[in-house]
């Protein structure tokens, strides 16, 4: 399992400039081809744009943190886990009204729900969003079926039963999976959950600088580090008898 975002790219400004060199797709062209190795790239990214992204044959997506996926050529979704996007859009114009005369933040409409970026605000005007935002969110935990997910710079809306977390465990129980040894790495705390259902029957890596307590088993200090990780760790697989 392996985040896309600040995993095996580093964070860009905005979404859209994070893409793939040639050195990635290449080190996860041969993970995909080695017999024995499922590899499912894990995003907060809509499914669409991730397989578009990283469109290799035999790769698995896991997209909008887990509220659906394509996994061994079907679809996967979390049951019950899609509110009605009527609230989401709601939701979305209540941001919109509440930070109209602040700059520096954009919304990221996504399958299931939206996302609020401010990684361009000033500091000034970034804690001025976020004590805006903080009553907000809390009556929002109170009365919607949908919960807040926060991240670095970023703020997400999503369905209360997606989660990273929980779609890997769902997965790992399913058919082609449950022998398999686990390894998920990840950079955010959106990846917690993963890290928390992996304790003790997988190897978990945290990658970037420490930002609060992680659940992860490891950690490695950028994408690059990851990278490096991987190209080991496959010549390894190429090599055994």
């Amino acid at each position: 399992f392996l985040d896309y975002d600040g995993t095996l790219v580093n964070i860009a400004p905005r979404p859209a400039e994070a893409r793939p060199d040639a050195e990635l797709l290449r080190l996860l062209h041969r993970l995909v081809a080695h017999p024995g190795v499922e590899v499912i790239v894990v995003s907060g990214r809509g499914l669409k744009e991730l397989r578009d992204l990283l469109p290799l044959p035999g790769l698995h997506y896991l997209a909008s943190h887990g509220g659906e996926g394509w996994i061994r050529g079907q679809p996967f979704t979390i049951p019950g886990s899609i509110p009605g996007g009527r609230d989401s859009g709601r939701l979305r114009e209540e941001v919109r009204s509440l930070l109209a005369a602040l700059k520096g933040w954009w919304l990221e409409d996504k399958p299931l729900g939206f996302a609020l970026h401010f990684r361009q605000a000033d500091p000034p005007t970034e804690a001025k969003i976020i004590h805006l935002l903080k009553p907000w969110l809390g009556r929002l935990q109170e009365r919607s079926p949908f919960r807040v997910l926060k991240g670095k710079k970023v703020v997400e809306v999503l369905p209360r039963k997606v989660s990273k977390g929980a779609a890997i465990r769902a997965i790992l129980s399913s058919p082609g999976f449950s022998g398999l040894f686990p390894i998920y790495c990840g950079d955010d705390i959106t990846d917690e959950s993963a890290f928390e259902v992996l304790q003790g029957r997988g190897l978990t890596v945290r990658v970037g600088g420490p930002e609060g307590a992680t659940a992860a088993s490891h950690t490695l200090p950028h994408p690059a580090a990851l990278r490096r990780f991987l190209a080991c760790l496959l010549t390894k697989l190429e090599v055994r008898p």
